[in-house]
């Protein structure tokens, strides 16, 4: 077992790793090491097997982490505001949201939500799936 520190650690846009997540780094010359979750569709391909390395999450982070969630809900007055309220009180801040389709009765959303870990993110689902016009959620992965 072999411990290296990097001086540059950036996490993917294609897949956004969160704490819980499973993940792999790629060592990316001029870039340092780029975190991705083992389900990632760059983490899939692995070519340069060689510049791939098992990695683990720090146990003590304690930052706040981008994750995109789209949302199919009943489109009615108020609901946005019934979804924003549960993310609010589950302790999480939303740092974008667009309407990206309307589909006649249902309007898909896409809200971009800061959250610390994978169970600070399921606490935020179990609060949305309570609200009865919400149709569907899933997490996105670009």
């Amino acid at each position: 077992f072999r411990r290296v520190l990097f001086r540059s650690v950036q996490f993917a846009k294609c897949c956004n790793p969160i704490p819980g997540d499973p993940i792999l780094g790629f060592i990316k010359k001029g870039q340092g090491l780029i975190i991705h979750t083992h389900d990632c569709r760059a983490s899939r391909s692995r070519g340069d097997r060689d510049k791939w390395v098992d990695v683990e999450w720090d146990p003590d982070t304690d930052r706040m982490f981008d994750v995109s969630l789209r949302m199919v809900i009943l489109d009615q007055r108020g609901v946005l505001a019934k979804v924003a309220a549960a993310i609010a009180n589950a302790g999480c801040n939303i740092a974008n949201v667009s309407v990206d389709e309307d589909h006649g009765m249902y309007a898909t959303n896409q809200f971009t939500l800061q959250v610390a870990n994978r169970q600070h993110l399921a606490k935020v689902l179990r609060s949305l799936r309570l609200i009865p016009e919400v149709v569907r959620i899933t997490r996105v992965r670009d």
